[in-house]
């Protein structure tokens, strides 16, 4: 069966995402619903790790997330994407830093005054944790989005294309034993393999915008 026509039962299956939109582009749409939850799968995950990163109780950063992804509603109109000047992801960073840096100077018992030393060491603070966070927070960008990625393509391809996929990559196990264990030829072990691998690069192209 072709599994880019149709899932089993007759269900069509998720539109190509070779053909679809950018999804910044698609969120900037404030009728486009289905896109904004789309992008708050993928993203409100990534500000959350991020919030936490730089200092923001986990309580409090969940309640933070939805005023970052707030911010971006309200603002994302006018981004234009431009990767000379930098990827999508430093913007929303960027509020999200700013969005944190705020909650944390607001908890403090004294207030922060506006030019004085101790706004200067909040402010030294919060670009400090930015830098030493700026590796980890990629490197949890590249496992996040393939995360989305696996769980797009899984929700997509038949349970036994999957489950091929999972016992080579997870379990380690031979082409030859998974094909036994699946009573399927090893010829199509391999085919199906391919197939999860190729819409896995997919999905994370689209992710990756």
């Amino acid at each position: 069966m072709n599994e880019g026509a149709q899932n089993p039962g007759g269900r069509p299956s998720r539109i190509d995402i070779r053909t679809r939109p950018s999804l910044l582009l698609r969120v900037k749409d404030f009728r486009d619903q289905k896109s904004w939850e789309e992008f708050v799968e993928i993203y409100g995950p990534l500000i959350l790790r991020y919030l936490r990163k730089v200092g923001v109780p986990e309580q409090d950063a969940v309640d933070l997330v939805q005023d970052v992804l707030g911010i971006v509603l309200r603002h994302i109109g006018t981004f234009e994407y431009d990767p000379a000047k930098g990827r999508f992801r430093g913007w929303l960073k960027t509020i999200a830093t700013h969005r944190a840096f705020r909650f944390l100077a607001e908890s403090r018992r004294r207030p922060v005054t506006p030019g004085g030393s101790g706004h200067l060491l909040a402010m030294g603070q919060a670009a400090s944790a930015e830098a030493a966070q700026e590796a980890l927070i990629e490197a949890e960008w590249q496992q996040l989005r393939l995360e989305v990625a696996m769980k797009r393509v899984r929700s997509d391809v038949q349970p036994a294309t999957w489950q091929a996929f999972e016992l080579l990559s997870v379990e380690g196990l031979p082409p030859a034993e998974i094909a036994d264990r699946l009573g399927m030829r090893v010829g199509a072990v391999y085919k199906n393999i391919s197939r999860v691998k190729a819409r896995l690069r997919e999905a994370v192209e689209e992710i990756d915008e």
